[in-house]
């Protein structure tokens, strides 16, 4: 479980800057481009989010989908197999 506390404003993680914590997992933080999102503390630690979309995605975030697309093929293959029976 990764938190990060209201005193973290003001923190960088790559070219985000934490505006402010909505809950404590919820983070609301300022690109570069001046716009405002919420990111998830565990992505924004991890480094998997490091701008709004503004800029070219982490090397992180790609290995995130990845995963996240092998682990749906799997999903579905097993539904499918399922199905059959």
């Amino acid at each position: 479980m990764t938190v990060i506390d209201t005193s973290a404003a003001g923190q960088k993680f790559g070219f985000l800057t934490v505006a402010y914590s909505k809950g404590s997992h919820d983070i609301a933080c300022r690109c570069v481009c001046t716009k405002l999102v919420h990111v998830a503390a565990a992505d924004l630690i991890s480094g998997v989010v490091t701008s709004c979309g503004c800029q070219p995605a982490s090397p992180q975030y790609h290995e995130q989908q990845a995963g996240l697309r092998a682990q749906l093929r799997r999903e579905i293959t097993f539904a499918s197999a399922l199905l059959r029976r």
